[in-house]
């Protein structure tokens, strides 16, 4: 009976009965080829970190030292400029607030530029039965997570001799599993689409710029009007924002509660993702 009654249902709601059995047969087959390719993943992904400042003298060292040049930027701007005219945005703990933030949004921004045209620029892949071209993708936003992790390690190192140090910081695992998991997510969707429509990079490019300001870097989610304050809580990255600033100073709007469940949201989300990947990858050859 149940089998008849799927049949006489519309074509979308055959699709939604199916769609967790499609989502966990492609989430194994993702698993499976992580599993048999995770070595050449990781070394691609230690050549594409080399391969960002190849040709430059200083080469890796250039990791530390964009955080450290990127900081220091702040450090003036704030602690130097802002302290002539605004002086409660001239603090060592407001460049710390800032900064916590800060470093979410540009590790997920440059995973998403960067992960955007990965697959389009190695299509050649869909002949290599090495490495997956699902794979491509998550290389990059590996490789992104390198820089993020040397900007983190800069942080906390100016965070231990203040009073916002704290056991807060064993919670850092827990933002940074989110920022992975979402961002996989992204760039499987959008890697995919632009194959298929390579517009999309401009639209992304202007949308990643927006998300900077409206994303809670240098303001609180209360500080924000109640009128547009819903604007705020439906950007996504307000949730890694909040986890990541909880784990490195102590300090957060939005209950506790909200990261599992933004964790969960991105898993799922991800999953979802990885399938429609999949499922698109047959056509990516005629876009060779």
């Amino acid at each position: 009976m149940a089998s008849t009654v799927t049949r006489s249902a519309p074509s979308f709601v055959r699709s939604a009965v199916h769609l967790p059995a499609l989502i966990g047969s492609e989430t194994t087959g993702l698993l499976a080829n992580l599993r048999r390719s995770w070595r050449v993943l990781w070394t691609l992904t230690m050549i594409e970190c080399r391969r960002k400042y190849a040709g430059s003298i200083l080469g890796t060292l250039w990791y530390p030292l964009y955080s450290m040049l990127l900081l220091g930027s702040y450090c003036f701007l704030y602690l130097v400029v802002f302290r002539v005219r605004y002086r409660e945005l001239g603090t060592y703990e407001f460049v710390l607030f800032v900064f916590s933030g800060l470093i979410p949004y540009l590790g997920f921004s440059e995973a998403v530029a960067t992960g955007l045209g990965s697959v389009k620029a190695n299509l050649a892949l869909l002949r290599n039965a090495v490495f997956p071209i699902e794979l491509v993708p998550v290389k990059y936003a590996l490789a992104a997570m390198v820089g993020l992790f040397s900007s983190l390690a800069l942080l906390i190192l100016m965070i231990l001799p203040t009073s916002y140090r704290g056991w807060h910081l064993l919670y850092l695992p827990v933002p940074l599993l989110s920022l992975l998991i979402f961002t996989l997510g992204v760039i499987w969707f959008l890697s995919a689409i632009a194959v298929v429509v390579p517009d999309i990079a401009q639209i992304v490019n202007i949308a990643l710029l927006l998300f900077m300001f409206i994303s809670p870097i240098g303001f609180t989610i209360d500080s924000v009007p109640a009128r547009v304050r819903a604007l705020v809580y439906l950007n996504p990255l307000t949730y890694l924002i909040e986890g990541f600033r909880y784990a490195l100073i102590g300090v957060r709007v939005s209950p506790v509660w909200y990261d599992p469940l933004f964790l969960a949201v991105s898993l799922g989300f991800a999953l979802v993702a990885a399938t429609f990947f999949r499922r698109m990858s047959p056509i990516f050859s005629d876009y060779e």
